[in-house]
């Protein structure tokens, strides 16, 4: 179940939430603590649309409120007596406020600083005051403060919510919903979260399709709490659901590799899709079992466990040379747009070597430009094509440009980036250091005429390419696309 918190001043504004929320979730919580005037507890309760929690927050426990410990505990008492489906009571005061009516108990634990070493023990003591439910929540900024946790939701028997607070707070919502956790909690809207990284109902049901994760449902990991992992999980999430496949994702923090790779283990993760930050740091465990590129990197963007070990697949530069065929092809109207072209090739990493490889097998002839003339010289023969100081891109012809790597010089105090001057109309420009934005280089080439390669293309050419390695099925490009930007507007 979904549990959305009312945390209204007023009574009215309170009803109007309650109802509003009401249609979103299964469960609703009433703050009492946010209320300036004594609220009419009856009154809420013979006007809930769903069940409700009643809580009454101690500042030590995140909440407001400022009366005597004596008059809160009479707030929670009285709304046990006047029929409230839930009560909040926390550990420390559990035996001042035994079970009465039908009211069920929520037996609480609240730590805003950290997971403490004793979280274990702390629950067995809550696990003998009576409970209906056990609540737990605490701070899980790293894997390391979120496996306490882990390991209590899966071995719990008593109902168990656990919140974490910290962006890995997510990842203990969905796998509480697998093991059969009672509820999540989750904002209302954008705006009205209980802590900063509390997911809003539409985060829950849109991109983490929270009501379709079942015991039998099994988790594919998403590394990395960032918008660009956000949207890929929605994306394959979307995915799984057209497919009618039992997979879902799991966002996942990395924090030590060894206490990863038990949480995948602890998870029985079928797949761990790796953001760009931990594609060096996983490559690992996938043993000798990799592919051409992410040997040559020593990274990996996917790991798929088969026959008990975890192969790693690196191949971002595939989905580039698609997203950049895909564009040429819109443009030209050739089955074959990239043959016969001219590339030029700025920068000098391995997306640099990876891209110029797979585009000369394609027929294109290639060229590489950057400022450090002895690595230019050294990737070109490794590929077997030409290279130049990055100056000569203002007379050398060229009708692709792609720039691979950052190539910026210090001029006194300033740092000059690529200049945007030998660029002609006509040519089609790609920047593979943009990120999810239109960087200011392919800002400026627009500006000259030139087509560009919209990096929301280029991600999502990545998207459907993955999609292929973990499913073994090419979905169409139209239903991600249209999860995608519901995810992700254009404006975003």
């Amino acid at each position: 179940m979904i549990c959305i918190s009312i945390s209204q001043s007023s009574r009215a504004l309170a009803l109007v939430d309650m109802h509003n929320a009401a249609r979103q979730c299964d469960l609703l919580e009433i703050r009492l603590d946010r209320f300036q005037k004594p609220p009419r507890i009856k009154e809420l309760v013979d006007a809930r649309p769903k069940p409700v929690i009643m809580t009454c927050r101690r500042p030590q426990d995140g909440g407001d409120w400022q009366g005597s410990e004596e008059d809160r505990q009479a707030l929670l008492r009285q709304a046990m007596a006047d029929g409230a489906d839930f009560v909040e009571i926390e550990l420390d005061i559990a035996d001042q406020i035994p079970p009465h009516g039908k009211s069920k108990r929520v037996i609480s634990y609240t730590n805003l600083k950290e997971t403490p070493a004793n979280i274990g023990e702390l629950y067995k003591r809550a696990l003998k005051k009576k409970p209906d439910v056990v609540k737990l929540t605490t701070v899980a900024n790293t894997p390391e403060a979120a496996w306490p946790l882990l390991r209590i939701v899966a071995q719990t028997r008593v109902p168990t919510v656990i919140v974490g607070l910290g962006k890995p707070g997510v990842m203990l919502a969905i796998l509480g919903r697998k093991v059969g956790a009672p509820w999540t909690y989750a904002a209302l809207e954008k705006g009205m979260e209980a802590n900063p990284s509390q997911p809003t109902v539409t985060d829950l049901l849109r991109t983490y399709h929270y009501q379709s994760i079942t015991k039998k449902t099994r988790f594919v990991g998403v590394t990395g709490l960032g918008i660009r992992e956000e949207v890929t999980i929605g994306v394959f999430n979307g995915v799984f659901a057209h497919l009618g496949s039992p997979f879902r994702c799991l966002p996942l923090a990395v924090g030590k590799v060894g206490l990863f790779r038990k949480i995948m283990e602890a998870v029985k993760l079928a797949a761990v899709i790796v953001g760009e930050k931990d594609q060096r740091a996983l490559f690992p465990l996938a043993q000798k079992n990799v592919d051409s590129h992410a040997a040559a990197t020593h990274t990996v963007e996917l790991l798929v466990r088969k026959k008990g070990a975890w192969r790693g697949f690196n191949h971002s530069y595939k989905g580039a040379v698609e997203a950049l065929a895909t564009t040429l092809r819109a443009r030209t109207g050739k089955e074959k747009p990239l043959k016969g072209r001219v590339a030029a090739l700025i920068g000098v990493n391995w997306a640099a070597q990876a891209v110029g490889s797979r585009l000369m097998e394609l027929g294109v002839a290639v060229m590489v430009f950057a400022r450090d003339k002895a690595r230019a010289q050294k990737l070109a023969r490794l590929l077997g094509c030409r290279f130049a100081a990055l100056e000569a891109l203002y007379t050398t012809a060229h009708d692709v440009e792609i720039v691979c790597a950052t190539e910026s010089k210090k001029n006194g105090d300033k740092k000059q980036t690529l200049h945007v001057g030998h660029l002609k109309p006509g040519m089609t420009v790609m920047d593979l250091t943009s990120g999810l934005g239109r960087s200011t280089f392919l800002q400026e080439a627009e500006k000259r005429g030139c087509t560009v390669v919209p990096p929301r293309q280029l991600f999502l050419s990545h998207l459907q390419r993955q999609v292929r390695l973990l499913t073994g099925k090419a979905v169409p490009v139209e239903p991600m696309a249209i999860v995608f930007n519901s995810l992700l507007p254009e404006e975003a």
